[in-house]
């Protein structure tokens, strides 16, 4: 999906209407103030935090009030205007208020124009300390980012309709800078979503950064990016910018930086770098000691609890300043990281070790496939998505896992085996989404590639899994007998305790009794053994529990299990999580209708 090209052609001649007003109307009265007390104010801060704008649209018609003669100067002129300063100048009685927009430094400004009386208020990028040592002795006036609230109430107040939770996640994409919310109100069409708005607005980025009279010169906020990128330290390893441009491929999402200093607070598990082969397995330690803090005092990464992240729309800015090189080499350092976080898998995120899942699920689904070209990088892909349906986002899931298919059907070298276990998780997603047909349909597709391909399924646990996934969506208890029958022969015995859970729900949905209650207790005392009191799966069978309770009319244990399910869930799950908001329903309907 792309913008509409009458969006484009708008977005192209921001100078041909009036701008939409950014606002900030204490700080234009604040600079008015200074400039009465102190006669010159410097107006410092980055690109694209709307300083120009500030004083065109705020500072100009206050002072144009106040003192009657306003003369702008900009870079274009400076040449011109110099050149006739004996000219020009002794024809302008004070007071004279000179707007200098875009002033390098103080040696950009006449000694002439300095010398006569004038007061200024002058714009720049070059730091305050810089305009300090002048003996005018000028106020210095930084204008920042907008804050989040900020943000959110000029999106909300511009754009018609728009939820504060959307106009949220709107302004951390854009990192609270106001040139690119000023843009983004200007692109927003009626019928766009926040989602819809971010995909068109990735393949057009340099709309959102246009300067609002940018000529034929580039965006002040891209030319800021490829100077900072230029300046960055490259080449192969672990470099400030090999890394800046691996975090920018995770697309806005934080890293979780390991700590060698701080043991991580789950088993210890082999890495999944350690699968990859010897000459990519680069230490990280480097990350947290050096390379991370020095991009953070440059102020292109921020660092929050632990995460380190490129803001969504420098992300994009980032890789548009890279070279097909580093982009290169940016994506092998992304794969080297990412495995860094997590433990090796077969593309599925085990419970115990949920913890680094949940640190780096959001960055590995971000990041594009082409970076994960390796088996452990993909299946680390794979075990991502199966952590976001375990937490209950399977429609995130299921869109990651699509486009994997895609990406994967279009790349050569990928094996049977990642792209089995994508058909696998797609029917797992599509059944938590409630989409039988899809989850059907899926896990057949699967389980019959693995039976014609050969035996070697029937002693995988992973295939074992998808095939008894597939067949409790598709009610075939005789493929769940069969399955359990192959599951005994593993070591682990876990995963023949789950087609057991798996096979007892079918059985629910035909039989209750106090009979099928107690063999599901045995089975739930049997998982609280092996797996744990909260492990989800244990929870799964506590449910299936209750239900067999409340079937045989033992209202008393059904009630008490059943809270108990509801109170595990919100302690592992979250009370966010639909299998907890379910337990939670049920619970509900039970005591009204027992009333």
């Amino acid at each position: 999906m792309s913008l509409p090209e009458n969006v484009v052609r708008r977005a192209e001649v921001f100078a041909s209407g009036h701008p939409l007003p950014i606002g900030r109307p204490a700080l234009a009265s604040r600079i008015t103030r200074a400039l009465n007390h102190r006669g010159m104010v410097v107006v410092v801060g980055g690109a694209g935090v709307g300083k120009s704008h500030l004083i065109e649209h705020g500072v100009y018609a206050q002072c144009l009030v106040e003192f009657g003669s306003v003369v702008t100067w900009s870079p274009e002129r400076a040449e011109y205007l110099t050149s006739r300063t004996d000219e020009f100048v002794p024809d302008w009685p004070p007071p004279v208020v000179m707007l200098l927009d875009d002033a390098v430094g103080p040696e950009s400004i006449p000694d002439v124009l300095l010398n006569r009386g004038f007061q200024f208020v002058i714009v720049s990028r070059a730091p305050a300390a810089a305009w300090r040592h002048l003996s005018n002795s000028p106020a210095v006036v930084e204008v920042g980012l907008f804050d989040r609230e900020e943000s959110v109430r000029f999106l909300m107040t511009n754009i018609q309709g728009l939820a504060e939770a959307d106009a949220d996640r709107l302004a951390e994409h854009l990192d609270d800078l106001p040139l690119a919310l000023d843009r983004a109100v200007r692109l927003f069409t009626p019928d766009a979503t926040v989602d819809s708005f971010l995909l068109s607005a990735s393949r057009h980025i340099e709309l959102l950064v246009r300067d609002e009279h940018p000529g034929a010169r580039p965006s002040s906020v891209e030319v800021a990016i490829r100077e900072a990128v230029a300046g960055l330290p490259g080449g192969p390893g672990i470099t400030p910018r090999s890394v800046l441009g691996a975090l920018a491929l995770m697309d806005g999402r934080p890293y979780p930086v390991p700590r060698m200093d701080i043991p991580p607070p789950w088993p210890t598990w082999r890495s999944a770098v350690n699968g990859l082969p010897p000459g990519r397995q680069v230490p990280l330690h480097s990350l947290a000691t050096a390379v991370v803090p020095d991009l953070e005092r440059r102020g292109l990464v921020k660092t929050v609890d632990g995460g380190a992240r490129v803001a969504w729309l420098n992300s994009h800015l980032v890789r548009r300043a890279l070279s097909s090189a580093d982009l290169e080499l940016a994506a092998h350092t992304a794969e080297v990281m990412l495995l860094g976080t997590v433990p090796d898998s077969q593309g599925e995120a085990a419970w115990e070790y949920w913890p680094s899942w949940r640190m780096s699920a959001r960055a590995l689904v971000a990041v594009d496939p082409g970076c994960m070209s390796t088996a452990p990088g993909r299946l680390a892909l794979l075990a991502a998505c199966h952590f976001l349906i375990e937490q209950g986002s399977a429609a995130d899931a299921r869109v990651r896992l699509l486009a994997l298919r895609e990406a994967w059907r279009n790349t050569e070298g990928v094996p049977f085996e990642p792209r089995v276990r994508a058909l696998d998780l797609l029917g797992r997603a599509s059944y938590e989404l409630g989409d039988l047909p899809s989850a059907r349909r899926y896990g057949a597709i699967a389980f019959r590639a693995r039976r014609l391909a050969d035996d070697r399924w029937r002693h995988d646990p992973v295939a074992l899994a998808g095939a008894a996934h597939w067949a409790l969506a598709a009610g075939h208890q005789k493929w769940l007998v069969e399955l359990r029958r192959l599951a005994r022969y593993l070591p682990d015995q876990r995963l023949a305790l789950r087609i057991d859970s798996f096979g007892m729900l079918v059985h629910t949905r035909s039989l209750y009794g106090p009979c099928l209650a107690d063999s599901i207790h045995e089975l739930l005392g049997d998982q609280r053994d092996i797996l744990s009191p909260e492990h989800p799966h244990t929870l799964f069978t506590m449910n299936l529990l209750a239900d067999a309770y409340h079937r045989s009319g033992r209202a008393d244990e059904a009630r008490e299990t059943l809270a108990k399910v509801l109170e595990l869930r919100a302690r592992t799950l979250g009370p966010g999580h639909p299998h907890t908001r379910a337990a939670a329903m049920k619970w509900y309907v039970r005591s009204h209708d027992e009333e």
